[in-house]
C-alpha cells in the first residue's frame, strides 16, 4: 500500500509511483488490516482561491448609442386571407345534377303511384313538374359546360356538367317517349 505525503490519499496499486491528485511521490506504508468501521480523518483541502482585489473598470466617456437591432424580423403588413378561387360553372353543374336526380326520383314516384291507383291528376302534375325540372337542369348543364370549358385547372366542373347534361337529356328523352305512349293510349 502506498500513501501520498501531501494529500494523504492511499493507493493499493503497487505499480503507482506518483499521486494521482497532486503528482507528488508516493511513500510505502505498512499494510494493516482494513477496518471498515474505522473513520478516516483527512486534512481539509483548500478549494477557494485566496481573495483578490475586486475588479474595477476604468471610467469611459459616455458614447451615444443607436437603437439596438431587433432580435426577430419586423412585422410587416397584416396577412390577409384569400378566398379559394371560384371555379366557373361549378354551381350551375351541381344544380343541374341535383335537378336531374330529383327528376328521376319524381319519375319513379309517378311510376309507383300510377301502379297503386293514385289520382291521375296528381301523377300528371308531378310528371310535368319533373319534366320542367329536367328541362331547367338541361339548360343549366349547357351553361355549366360552356363556363367550365374556359377553366383549364384540373379541378374544373366540366365532367360533372357533362354528366348532369346527359342525365337531364336522357330524362327529357324518356319524357318524350312517355308522352308519345300516353297519346297513343288515349287515342284508342
Amino acid at each position: 500500500m502506498k500513501r501520498c505525503p501531501q494529500c494523504h490519499t492511499t493507493y493499493t496499486d503497487a505499480s503507482l509511483s506518483y499521486c494521482l491528485e497532486d503528482g507528488s511521490g508516493l511513500m510505502e506504508v505498512a499494510s494493516r488490516p482494513i477496518d471498515p468501521a474505522a473513520t478516516i480523518i483527512m486534512e481539509p483541502r483548500i478549494t477557494a482561491p485566496a481573495q483578490q482585489a475586486p475588479f474595477r473598470p476604468t471610467a469611459t466617456p459616455a458614447q451615444p448609442f443607436g437603437s439596438p437591432a431587433p432580435s426577430w424580423p419586423p412585422v410587416g403588413a397584416p396577412h390577409t386571407l384569400h378566398a379559394a378561387p371560384t371555379r366557373p360553372g361549378r354551381g350551375a353543374a351541381v344544380t343541374s345534377l341535383l335537378l336531374a336526380i330529383s327528376s328521376f326520383l319524381l319519375l319513379g314516384f309517378c311510376v309507383v303511384s300510377g301502379a297503386t291507383g293514385v289520382d291521375d291528376r296528381l301523377i300528371g302534375g308531378i310528371f310535368i313538374l319533373s319534366a320542367l325540372m329536367a328541362l331547367t337542369g338541361a339548360i343549366l348543364g349547357i351553361v355549366a359546360t360552356s363556363r367550365s370549358s374556359k377553366d383549364q385547372s384540373p379541378q374544373n366542373a366540366r365532367a360533372m356538367s357533362l354528366v348532369a347534361l346527359a342525365l337531364n337529356g336522357m330524362y327529357l328523352l324518356i319524357t318524350v317517349v312517355f308522352l308519345i305512349l300516353g297519346a297513343i293510349a288515349t287515342s284508342d
